[in-house]
């Protein structure tokens, strides 16, 4: 393992480098992605999601090691501030700096944590990563309903790329909100039957929102910061513009982002049009913050992008849908035979969140 890790180390770097000659010199035709391999399995694993938390928890070990006991009042709060000075009790939507980006919520008291990735032996997992969100909800009025708090888990394999969605289920039983309105509490393990009621596996396609990588980074998530290295957030930044991502037993889930060879926005990371638009309808400008360093600098990149996504790729010269590279699997350009195109998201318009075809498997399934 760890030879796998050192050598992952390396492959890092390279990215990084390349990162750098995309961004400066706007790199074009070298650069562009091959076709995927359409018949290439992650893992040579065809499991489908199972119904219980505690069996996707058993599926994912292999990958991710054992899932944490999370206790909240351990995590890194999410600090929230109105002029400066950080409140204790809801301001109201978007009346704090950094609001979520997801309608505004400023409530207090939402937390993470990352965990590093361990073995049943307790031996560690360098290949992987585990995050917890204990939130504590404050959108209430806008849903008109009480919008319960949640406890969510994320697991991450760097090497292979394999992730693991755990929704919250009802963790009443053992959360509570204290006098600062920071949600606490210590969730039932993998272990534990008890587990299936604290968590649930995902419902829908979690990478509708999560299509980037698992971690979706906004300036409302970036305020928990590292406690022994306050420059990360406690979110993890997944290195080079193109790192591997597959979701444990969702090999029919739609994982195509959009492509334009030498844009400058892909350069660092892959861009999520799904998650992006859910940004900017939150009143959320990406050329006031993108990229970090000269942001407005790429806003005709911006708008390449923007075109694609409206036009769609199939009308688009010089954009194509992609798929990230998982486990021994490249990745690269899929077309319009790609068999897990979703019915609901991806510039599809239905209600069904599977792809019609959704029962296709691959050859050896």
């Amino acid at each position: 393992m760890a030879g796998r890790h050192q050598q992952h180390t390396r492959v890092v770097a390279v990215l990084l480098l390349g990162t750098v000659a995309i961004v400066g010199e706007r790199a074009i035709g070298s650069n562009a992605p091959p076709p995927a391999q359409a018949e290439c399995i992650p893992g040579a694993n065809c499991d489908v999601m199972p119904a219980s938390a505690r069996a996707y928890a058993a599926m994912c070990e292999l990958e991710l090691g054992v899932a944490p006991t999370v206790d909240c009042g351990l995590g890194v709060v999410l600090p929230i501030t109105v002029d400066g000075v950080e409140v204790f009790e809801d301001p109201g939507l978007h009346v704090c700096e950094d609001a979520s980006l997801q309608i505004g919520d400023c409530m207090p008291g939402s937390s993470l944590q990352r965990y590093q990735a361990t073995n049943r032996d307790g031996t560690p997992r360098p290949d992987a990563v585990w995050v917890s969100f204990c939130r504590h909800d404050g959108r209430d009025d806008v849903v008109d309903f009480d919008m319960p708090d949640s406890v969510q888990l994320i697991g991450y394999n760097y090497e292979t790329g394999a992730t693991c969605f755990f929704e919250s289920g009802d963790n009443s039983p053992w959360t509570s909100v204290d006098e600062k309105n920071r949600l606490l509490g210590v969730l039932p393990g993998p272990d534990d039957p008890e587990f299936d009621q604290a968590y649930t596996v995902p419902g829908v396609q979690c990478v509708r929102c999560h299509q980037a990588d698992p971690f979706n980074h906004n300036p409302w998530i970036k305020g928990a910061r590292l406690p022994e290295d306050p420059r990360q957030p406690v979110l993890p930044v997944l290195p080079g513009p193109n790192p591997p991502y597959y979701v444990v037993g969702g090999g029919d889930w739609d994982m195509r982002t959009i492509h334009i060879d030498g844009n400058g926005c892909l350069g660092c990371h892959r861009i999520g049009m799904e998650t992006l638009a859910e940004y900017t309808g939150d009143f959320w400008d990406p050329n006031e913050h993108m990229p970090p360093h000269n942001p407005g600098s790429l806003a005709a990149d911006y708008d390449e992008l923007v075109a694609c996504w409206t036009n769609g790729p199939e009308n688009t010269p010089g954009c194509n849908w992609v798929i990230p590279p998982a486990g021994e699997c490249d990745g690269g350009i899929v077309g319009a035979d790609y068999p897990y195109a979703s019915d609901r998201f991806n510039r599809g318009t239905g209600d069904d969140d599977r792809s019609s075809a959704g029962r296709w498997r691959r050859p050896g399934c």
